[in-house]
């Protein structure tokens, strides 16, 4: 499979379509901050950008295919170098400074230009970052220096303005989906993983490769079930079979799991209740789009009060809320809007 090259970059039509105009410009900047969550292509972005400024089959662009590009891709061409965080505590350290200086007052071993990367540029402690300002101010022709954050506000003001900002976005839900479908996955695993991956391409690959990815969507339809329920204690049991053997780090991010889902759940509904079904993303074979167009029936007005109670919980997780009270809740609230339209 050929390298992915900066012309490939998903979701990212603003970053790309810029940096692609420099180089065909001759205006690119010695130092550039690519910033924008994790997983989102910004170290892809700067490999892509080394593969368009130095690839002899396409100039300009990167073919992808060539030994260049595939060097570059591999992490081991000797001009394509990446630092990160390596010293205690996960910081970027002063000696891994002094070789970036060392590097940009040099001239490129083999390529027109070397292109130095810096992974999470914000590791780094203040001896570092002040160590590395003059080198980002005024490397020697031919280096350019790229350094990636996903917490821009934590580096220093004076290296923000020594750089040109790049900013990368979240990837749209359409495009997860048609990724994870490019990775071997059904329309259902596919849509389902897109929802959770919250705009990383990262983390949605990752969900790919969990065996039980189907599990919550198993366990919205379970919710579901219990808000239908006419028993009142059917939420009950459901948060205690929810949150009680979930406990730790990890049972809250399952916990964020099925309240992100179920979230995506009602705003398919609202969707469709508003006439607008293209914007539905669960559309495969997991129950659902059914769902959803029963949802439907409650109208915008119910929905929306509904997806306001799922914020709520989400909130009320992430402020360290009791979990079981929480759950509890939100079934009440759902239960609230269903009985009404009743």
């Amino acid at each position: 499979m050929p390298a992915m090259r900066l012309a490939d970059l998903i979701g990212q039509e603003t970053a790309r379509t810029a940096l692609l105009r420099a180089i065909e410009r001759g205006h690119l900047a010695h130092a550039y901050l690519f910033d924008g969550p994790p997983g989102v292509g910004k170290r892809g972005a700067a490999l892509g950008l080394a593969m368009a400024l130095n690839c002899t089959t396409a100039p300009g662009v990167g073919c992808g295919a060539c030994d260049v590009c595939r060097r570059i891709e591999a992490g081991i061409h000797p001009d394509v170098p990446t630092f990160g965080p390596s010293g205690p505590g996960g910081q970027i350290v002063i000696d891994d400074a002094r070789a970036i200086q060392a590097l940009a007052r040099s001239r490129p071993h083999e390529a027109a230009a070397r292109i130095i990367v810096v992974d999470d540029a914000d590791a780094m402690n203040t001896s570092t970052a002040n160590c590395l300002l003059k080198t980002l101010e005024e490397p020697l022709a031919r280096n350019h220096l790229v350094l990636c954050t996903s917490a821009p506000d934590r580096l220093l003001p004076t290296i923000r303005s020594r750089t040109q900002d790049v900013r990368f976005r979240p990837l749209p839900v359409a495009q997860l989906v048609e990724l994870a479908r490019r990775h071997g996955l059904t329309d259902a695993r596919a849509e389902i993983a897109a929802t959770l991956a919250d705009g990383s391409a990262a983390r949605l690959l990752a969900l790919a490769a969990e065996e039980d990815g189907g599990a919550a969507a198993q366990t919205v339809a379970a919710l579901r079930a219990a808000v239908t329920d006419a028993r009142a204690s059917a939420a009950f049991d459901f948060a205690a079979a929810q949150t009680g053997d979930r406990a730790g780090k990890a049972g809250k991010e399952e916990l964020g799991r099925l309240l992100d889902l179920t979230a995506r759940l009602y705003r398919d509904a609202i969707a469709l209740a508003a006439g607008a079904p293209e914007l539905a993303v669960l559309r495969g074979d997991g129950g659902g789009a059914t769902d959803a167009q029963a949802l439907a029936a409650l109208g915008v007005e119910r929905l929306n009060r509904a997806l306001a109670a799922i914020v709520d919980a989400q909130e009320a997780l992430l402020a360290n809320v009791n979990p079981t009270l929480a759950i509890e809740r939100l079934l009440i609230a759902l239960k609230r809007q269903e009985r009404r339209a009743a």
